[in-house]
């Protein structure tokens, strides 16, 4: 079933709990309810509880149970319209605007939906980047006074991203606490296909590793300063946009969450092509991934 794509479709399509509920359940059980514990098909529901009872051996089922929005006091229609403004927004929503638009009481509540949500956008490990590979690494992070040096007291962000004849083709993001040749070449072939790419870097000794680890690697002389952009222009790009986003939409995030920021970033930018139907996705990952409660949102380290 398609998402709505206009506030106005969603207010038609969603006038209230019952028709959201019909939804999401479309959602989690496309083919018709299976049953978690004994994988058979067909269920009564229970409308006084709100839980699917299985035909064959009566076990009763949350809807949400399972997935990110597990143990839920918030109404559907406000998650449906959190995905609604993730996905619809081409930058995105901020906490604090969602509150605002939504109408909620809570910041933290508001905040906690969005992450909840963002938590599913994790790139699939199964793809991997592949042709012309470039790798490139920077930091995230306002200025520290009393603090010198490159990157300090900053957040290190690696980026692989493919090259393509006219434009860029898919990207990777993660955080790296420094660049050094461990973290780097981790993140590089954990990102990329290494039968079928070729990584393209500058010449920091933190990628010389690769080429003995199967990796085709072609370091290219420039580094950093000026001209550096021309030796790998679509990791800048990626780059100069992350930065742009980041601090438009959300005026700046905690290094802390920042993980889950740059997975939504990859999110968009992979699918860019494809902008229109974005919110179409993103409940569908919600109710495929793993419940995700607060006290882990909020006992996530940095790196």
């Amino acid at each position: 079933m398609e998402f709505p794509k206009t506030l106005i479709e969603f207010q038609e399509r969603f006038p209230d709990e019952a028709s959201c509920w019909a939804f999401v359940r479309g959602e989690r059980w496309p083919r018709g309810f299976v049953c978690p514990r004994c994988s058979s098909r067909g269920s009564h529901f229970i409308q006084t509880r709100s839980l699917e009872q299985c035909r064959r051996c009566r076990y009763q089922a949350s809807l949400t149970a399972g997935t990110v929005l597990h143990g839920t006091r918030v109404p559907l229609r406000i998650w449906l319209l959190a995905r609604f403004f993730l996905g619809r927004h081409k930058k995105g929503i901020s906490a604090l605007q969602f509150q605002k638009d939504a109408g909620l009481g809570s910041y933290q509540t508001a905040w906690t939906l969005l992450h909840k949500l963002r938590s599913g956008l994790f790139p699939r490990a199964s793809r991997r980047l592949t042709g012309a590979v470039e790798a490139d690494e920077t930091y995230i992070g306002g200025y520290q006074p009393g603090q010198l040096g490159r990157g300090v007291g900053k957040t290190g962000v690696a980026v692989a991203v493919e090259r393509r004849r006219a434009t860029a083709g898919a990207v990777r993001l993660a955080i790296v606490r420094r660049a050094s040749t461990e973290e780097l070449t981790s993140f590089v072939r954990g990102a990329i296909d290494a039968r079928k790419a070729t990584v393209f870097t500058d010449a920091w000794q933190g990628y010389t590793a690769l080429t003995s680890q199967g990796v085709e690697h072609r370091p290219r002389v420039g580094g950093h300063g000026p001209g550096a952009s021309d030796l790998l222009p679509w990791a800048h790009t990626v780059f100069g946009n992350l930065k742009t986003w980041l601090q438009g939409t959300f005026h700046g995030v905690s290094p802390k969450h920042l993980q889950r920021y740059l997975d939504e970033f990859v999110y968009r930018f992979d699918r860019r092509w494809i902008e229109a139907a974005l919110s179409g996705f993103v409940l569908r990952r919600a109710v495929q991934a793993q419940p995700f409660p607060y006290h882990r949102l909020t006992a996530e380290r940095v790196g």
